[in-house]
């Protein structure tokens, strides 16, 4: 979905025709994405979540467009370059790093599949997805092996 928050009366146009550029593109229209366009005193913001770092670039290209003039701030968080921030706190922390964690993320929120070895390093694992900038909630589809 993307949607418009128009913060002063000058900001109307340029939000407008950020919009129709982001819509006209089916590649960010069709797939689950959650953008927000927002825009006042000079500067559009787009902020929310979209699958992809592709999809991220490419909204920030086509945002750029359709500026006039307005700076503007791409705040959209990638699910995928989360799941790789997910998969490198983890093998960063000796608690985890032996683990054997699958990461999937899908608009913030992240499944955490695959075995550990104990109840600890699990728990350890959920603590520090939990702590990753842009996760929303964390979900638990480990199994624990001895």
């Amino acid at each position: 979905m993307i949607t418009v928050s128009i913060k002063d009366e000058n900001a109307g146009s340029v939000a407008q025709q950020v919009y129709d550029r982001l819509w006209a593109e089916q590649g960010l229209r069709t797939t689950t994405a959650d953008i927000e366009i927002e825009a006042q005193e000079g500067v559009v913001a787009l902020n929310g979540r979209v699958r992809t770092q592709i999809l991220r670039s490419q909204a920030d290209r086509l945002a750029r467009m359709g500026l006039n003039g307005w700076q503007l701030h791409n705040n959209l968080i990638a699910d995928d370059h989360l799941a790789m921030d997910l998969a490198a706190r983890l093998a960063a922390d000796p608690r985890t790093a032996t683990a054997n964690v699958r990461f999937e993320v899908f608009l913030g929120v992240a499944y955490l599949g695959g075995t550990v070895t104990s109840p600890e390093q699990r728990a350890a694992a959920l603590e520090l997805a939990g702590q990753a900038p842009g996760v929303v909630k964390v979900e638990d589809r480990m199994g624990v092996i001895r």
